[in-house]
């Protein structure tokens, strides 16, 4: 990216969120829910890839109903920037009136594998808000290390990871993720992976995604295989159009049996692929749809 480039993204990015910073966030998010919506007639590309998804995803719903939800997708996203862009003023004492559980089963699911000493691997993915799961866990005490795939403009990633930071959320970049978890985890660390994003050449493995294969990275299969730390599947998710969310904890996955074989770490993120894919069909406008996760590895 050029240098020119890069710094017309930051300043119009950044003179974006000092506008939603000055309003409630309730109108922000509402009116970022509606400009960002738009892009379903202003972005043909995003709405083509969207729409394709959700017709192989949801064969069995008519074009109307796959609309609908991505136009609701991208509204979500919307509320995320505005909710991002006032990240400042969440602290501590304030933001479980933002953030709770989904029930009592899930806040005893998350306190066990976040509480003591003991580490933790999450699979989450671009599901909700996902920024914000990352921000409302380090302020309810359990600051999150996640693996990040770095921006294309590095001015805008370190704004992003500034962001993130004020909670005390670590970013791990992809490149050299691996042993940096490792040493994380033998420190009783909570270390979050993205599993829902295609995964490129050599990274991803062919695994069952809404019944067709999708590369998959088995990164977290194996850090669970080597630390026998289980992996349990989280996001935030949303409560309607509204600015309330609930972290949904899912059952401990036991780390594949030791042992060489490449299935071994595929069973594991069938599993894994398999409770995420079942939060998008329960919450289908809260999942990214104009990623495209289906392509060849």
């Amino acid at each position: 990216m050029s240098q020119l480039r890069s710094w017309t993204e930051y300043q119009g990015i950044t003179a974006l969120l000092a506008w939603l910073r000055r309003q409630p966030l309730e109108l922000a998010a509402r009116r970022m829910g509606a400009i960002v919506g738009l892009a379903y007639y202003s972005a043909p590309r995003l709405r083509r890839v969207g729409l394709e998804n959700l017709q192989r995803s949801f064969p069995e719903r008519d074009d109307a109903w796959r609309a609908g939800i991505l136009k609701e997708s991208l509204r979500n996203l919307g509320r995320m920037a505005a909710e991002v862009a006032q990240f400042e003023d969440l602290r501590p004492g304030n933001v479980r009136e933002r953030v709770g559980f989904r029930s009592e089963a899930h806040e005893r699911l998350w306190r066990e594998r976040t509480g003591g000493d003991a580490p933790a691997i999450i699979a989450t993915g671009h599901f909700g808000n996902w920024e914000l799961f990352a921000q409302a866990a380090g302020l309810m005490g359990t600051p999150i290390h996640i693996v990040h795939r770095p921006l294309r403009n590095p001015r805008l990633d370190d704004l992003l990871n500034r962001m993130r930071s004020r909670a005390g959320t670590d970013v791990i970049y992809k490149h050299a993720a691996a042993r940096e978890i490792l040493r994380l985890l033998r420190n009783a660390a909570l270390v979050a992976i993205p599993i829902d994003q295609h995964a490129p050449g050599a990274q991803g493995v062919l695994v069952p995604f809404f019944g067709r294969p999708a590369a998959t990275t088995l990164g977290p299969a194996r850090l669970a295989q080597l630390t026998r730390v289980p992996l349990q599947v989280a996001v935030l998710v949303r409560r309607g159009a509204t600015l309330q969310h609930d972290i949904h904890m899912g059952e401990p996955i036991e780390p594949p049996a030791p042992g060489k074989s490449p299935a071994l770490l595929i069973d594991t993120m069938t599993r894994v692929n398999h409770e995420f894919e079942a939060i998008v069909r329960t919450w289908p406008a809260q999942w990214l749809w104009v990623h495209r996760r289906w392509r060849p590895a």
